[in-house]
């Protein structure tokens, strides 16, 4: 039995052995080529984000510390009506952009799904996704020179259809500056939603299709009985997407009011940029930074949460 069971061990042994370099390759290649995204992540995003909760408890002016203040800087914060506004302004125009952006982008992916043909998908895709490669700023000065009240192209276009007493300064206008802002890219076909879109619904089985057409399901029906269903998951994924990237919005502020009239579109994201580099208070900055953080994981985990409490499309 022994000299059993040292044949097996001698074997094994010989097994290793003779393993190929391609055992190893296979097994660490992955790990490699992974490292400088993970070495990224750590640099550029974990340590300053950790930092950031130790310098939100701090009197720091971006250099050194001058004392340690404890949770003094989010007492400031929150007495701060600045802030407070912010806070209110963020949860609209966030909610304003989150259900527009969606729903044209839903719209528009369930346009191209309806042609047959693939070369007029390809093209309508082309269409929706081009404006991706304009930067972000561009589009902002674009739409500082529409809302202009003077000369401007919306001003001008009410004026020349014989409602120029809507006209006004959109952008001057406590009453229509958020809005306004909020109404940016207009008519809203966000590049990555869209892409998304179609990707899921091209990707539903095509007997699901065939069921509905069999069970004369009109077009209306199979997007609300077939359709939102099995796009939950891209759904709540571009949600989240977009909650988070309007919780850090300053792109706006930056171009085309600088958070005025008054208050009226300060989001915490300015807040965080004039503490930092018009007034030095990087403490101040970056506890606004924190709770920023809060509210979106906050946010992304009760939506995760709510994507996969009950789906079917995943195990229990």
């Amino acid at each position: 039995m022994s000299s059993m069971s040292g044949s097996v061990e001698t074997s094994r042994r010989r097994t290793r052995e003779r393993r190929s370099a391609g055992y190893y390759v296979n097994k660490y290649l992955p790990w490699i080529l992974l490292a400088p995204v993970l070495v990224h992540l750590v640099i550029f995003r974990y340590i300053p984000t950790f930092s950031a909760f130790f310098y939100s408890l701090t009197d720091w002016d971006g250099i050194r510390i001058r004392r340690f203040l404890g949770l003094r800087n989010f007492e400031d914060l929150f007495a701060d009506y600045v802030f407070l506004d912010g806070l209110r302004n963020m949860a609209i125009y966030t909610s304003l952009r989150v259900v527009l952006l969606i729903a044209f982008a839903f719209l528009a992916a369930e346009f191209v799904i309806s042609f047959r043909s693939a070369a007029v998908r390809t093209f309508w895709k082309i269409v929706f996704v081009v404006p991706m490669v304009v930067p972000i700023s561009v589009t902002y000065l674009l739409w500082g020179f529409i809302f202009a009240p003077q000369n401007g192209m919306l001003n001008s276009l009410l004026q020349a259809i014989g409602l120029a007493e809507m006209a006004r300064p959109w952008l001057g206008s406590s009453a229509t500056a958020l809005y306004s802002i909020a109404f940016v890219q207009f008519p809203f076909i966000s590049g990555l939603a869209f892409l998304v879109f179609v990707s899921a619904l091209e990707g539903i089985p095509r007997d699901v299709m065939d069921a509905c057409e069999i069970e004369g399901c009109g077009r209306i029906r199979r997007v609300f009985a077939v359709d939102i269903p099995m796009l939950r998951g891209s759904l709540i994924f571009i949600a989240v997407l977009l909650v988070l990237s309007g919780i850090q919005a300053v792109e706006p502020q930056l171009i085309l009011t600088k958070g005025g009239p008054g208050t009226a579109t300060e989001t915490p994201g300015w807040y965080v940029y004039r503490a930092a580099f018009q007034y030095g208070d990087f403490g101040l900055a970056a506890a606004a930074g924190v709770v920023m953080v809060f509210v979106g994981l906050v946010f992304s985990y009760y939506t995760v949460r709510a994507r996969y409490k009950g789906a079917y499309d995943v195990g229990q």
